[in-house]
């Protein structure tokens, strides 16, 4: 398998690791970044994207509705049951990424987002320096970018250690770690914490296009941030 494949199985087997052996009450704790859904929840949604998309079912696909009938479909199956549907068919899933370009990085970003969303919940931090969270990072900024310069207030991203992306003569630059910048810009920080990150120039103007595709900045704090 490539680096994408990679990335992605790597979330799988920590999310596996973490999540297999909860019990009831752990598994239908509230994940505060995806309101309404429960760890359970969140796992059933990987678990049915992979099937989804193993089977072509890809009508709708990323909207609501057919995230929704993913979780639908395994409400009440045992949260190790669920590990096992997805351990089963990821495989093969998995080996199709680094194929599909922007797709695999897409899948990787779902992924390894889910991931933490899932160790906030459990309060079990880790694997913050993986190589999905590189792969993540870069495909939201690069959407973030897109968007800022569609809003007339070009925007260049610079990740430690990392790619920067967005234009050299941009007015608005912004800083900072692979992990922060990743939950930045995926909707798991407010508006007020994103202010907070490092900043040169004026956010105001770019702070709209950190509302892109399936994310939003939500109104209440998700989980803490590195300021």
């Amino acid at each position: 398998m490539g680096a994408v494949a990679d990335a992605y199985a790597g979330c799988r087997l920590r999310i596996g690791v973490l999540v297999r052996g909860l019990g009831a009450e752990a598994a239908s704790r509230p994940v505060a970044a995806c309101p309404g859904w429960s760890v359970a929840d969140v796992v059933s949604h990987l678990a049915g994207v992979v099937d989804d998309a193993v089977h072509g079912r890809l009508d709708g696909v990323t909207t609501a509705p057919w995230t929704a009938a993913q979780v639908e479909a395994r409400r009440g199956r045992p949260l190790a049951d669920v590990v096992e549907e997805w351990d089963e068919q990821a495989p093969h899933f998995e080996s199709l990424l680094d194929a599909v370009g922007e797709a695999g990085h897409q899948a990787v970003t779902d992924v390894v987002t889910h991931e933490h969303d899932l160790r906030a919940a459990l309060d079990a931090p880790d694997a913050r320096t993986s190589d999905a969270v590189g792969i993540g990072v870069r495909f939201v900024a690069l959407h973030v970018a897109e968007a800022a310069r569609s809003l007339g207030h070009p925007l260049r991203v610079e990740v430690a250690g990392g790619p920067a992306v967005g234009p050299d003569d941009a007015a608005v630059v912004l800083r900072g770690e692979r992990f922060e910048l990743l939950r930045a810009m995926t909707g798991r920080r407010t508006a007020a914490q994103l202010r907070r990150l490092a900043w040169e120039g004026d956010p105001e103007g770019v702070l709209a296009a950190f509302t892109h595709g399936p994310f939003r900045p939500p109104v209440e704090p998700v989980e803490g941030s590195t300021d």
